[in-house]
């Protein structure tokens, strides 16, 4: 009954010309609904951190009084993406070495710089540029594993992302664990 009600006022409130943060418009918006639905010429209401209408753009304009606006006629809105395996402060090792395999590549070249380089404020600075990158491709969440996941958390919601951070446990000394009974 709840949730009926809720969807009822919302229906009364867009109609009645409700107020809301932002509109967005683009050419198409690709819902998360149960059939996937795109709708050509579509918009999206957003209140505070919640999206209130999907819809065609000419029965949003109708129904909801933005107090900002962004319009893109020729832009497809969607959902963030997902991100589901990073190292992101490893950004900063980027081109260290190439083509190599990968045990190689860890162990002659990764895992030794690691051991000299890696500490919180390594870790804040790659994440940070990590969580940019991901942001300018439209990625909003992602999934980390690298060491002083705690920084990592505060740089991903400085940054306005949301992470699913677990801590690297691994059989050998490392940077935010100096032996293995650390990592516990």
């Amino acid at each position: 009954m709840l949730r009926s009600f809720s969807l009822l006022f919302l229906i009364v409130s867009a109609a009645s010309g409700a107020t809301c943060d932002l509109v967005i418009s683009g050419r198409y918006v690709v819902t998360m609904s149960p059939d996937r639905r795109v709708v050509q010429n579509g918009a999206i209401a957003v209140r505070g951190d919640r999206i209130v209408a999907v819809g065609p753009r000419s029965e949003i304009d109708r129904a909801w009084q933005p107090t900002r606006r962004i319009d893109r006629p020729d832009a497809l809105i969607a959902p963030g993406l997902v991100n589901t395996h990073t190292h992101a402060a490893m950004s900063l090792f980027r081109g260290i070495a190439d083509d190599m395999k990968l045990q190689d590549w860890l162990n002659n070249f990764i895992f030794p710089a690691e051991a000299k380089n890696v500490n919180p404020d390594f870790v804040r600075w790659g994440t940070r540029l990590a969580c940019l990158e991901m942001l300018l491709s439209g990625t909003t969440t992602f999934t980390d594993m690298y060491y002083f996941e705690d920084v990592a958390a505060r740089a991903a919601k400085e940054a306005g992302m949301r992470g699913v951070l677990g801590e690297t446990v691994i059989g050998f000394p490392v940077a935010d664990a100096k032996t293995p009974a650390d990592a516990l």
